[in-house]
């Protein structure tokens, strides 16, 4: 008797595997759109020199790794409870305009936080790409000191 059970988890493992490859992509390239705009902005196309260019490229992709490396952060502490207490009491101030209280999604703290760890968020895509620009941004900072 053949085992069926075995082709099931591996469609699954593809549907998550082309999830997290379209996160990685849509990360990265928003990543690069930024280092775009800050390269753009310090006018990275009138400039001669290697070395300056070297330079530019260098702060646009530390700029760039460092704010998706802080998001990622924010993020992460975020799945780990460090604003729970803050997003509980937002959701409060609002409940108390409802006229019938007693259909209020969560009565207390505990069951707003027992909810919130049911869906962990996964935020390793935008941590991966942060460091990543900043490692390219080493990079070229090597480059321009050597050149």
């Amino acid at each position: 008797m053949p085992n069926t059970t075995d082709t099931q988890p591996k469609s699954n493992e593809s549907k998550l595997n082309k999830k997290n490859i379209i996160r990685y992509a849509v990360c990265a390239a928003a990543g690069l759109l930024f280092v775009l705009a800050v390269v753009s902005i310090e006018n990275i196309y009138a400039q001669t020199s290697a070395k300056e260019v070297m330079r530019i490229l260098s702060d646009g992709f530390f700029v760039s790794g460092i704010c998706f490396a802080g998001v990622g952060l924010l993020i992460f502490a975020s799945n780990g409870g460090a604003f729970d207490i803050l997003g509980y009491g937002f959701r409060m101030v609002f409940e108390v305009f409802r006229r019938d209280l007693s259909k209020r999604k969560y009565k207390d703290y505990y069951e707003y936080r027992k909810a919130k760890r049911e869906k962990p968020r996964s935020v390793a895509y935008v941590l991966v790409v942060g460091i990543a620009l900043i490692l390219i941004a080493v990079v070229f900072t090597v480059i321009y000191y050597n050149v």
